[in-house]
């Protein structure tokens, strides 16, 4: 008896293993981080300023983000404008919403918004 339940264990762990990675693959297409941008409310952002597209991808690098297309970069904006409280912690930073690249969502919920 104590075999099965050790085998039912597992495959619950397993499952909700294999749940939590789908919704961090989901978390930063651009579908998944536009839901994120509508909605955040938290106080953990992060506004990094960026100066082109590329960069060497080495940690700490100004210039190290992913790149997006022009429509995931207009879809992010528009998120962004319709969530009020964010667009007034982005002013507060001195953000415009017209120099925003980018957005990327961590693992603790955090935001981080990319701007030239």
């Amino acid at each position: 008896m104590n075999r099965v339940a050790a085998i039912a264990s597992a495959v619950a762990t397993l499952a909700f293993a294999g749940a939590d990675r789908a919704e961090s693959l989901d978390r930063n297409t651009p579908s998944g981080i536009e839901r994120t941008l509508r909605s955040f409310r938290g106080g953990n952002l992060d506004v990094r300023q960026v100066y082109d597209h590329g960069g060497s991808g080495s940690i700490g690098d100004p210039k190290s983000f992913a790149a997006r297309s022009l429509n995931d970069i207009q879809m992010i904006r528009a998120a962004i404008a319709v969530n009020k409280p964010l667009v007034h912690q982005l002013n507060a930073r001195g953000v415009l919403l017209g120099n925003i690249v980018n957005a990327d969502q961590a693992a603790d919920g955090g935001i981080t918004v990319y701007y030239r």
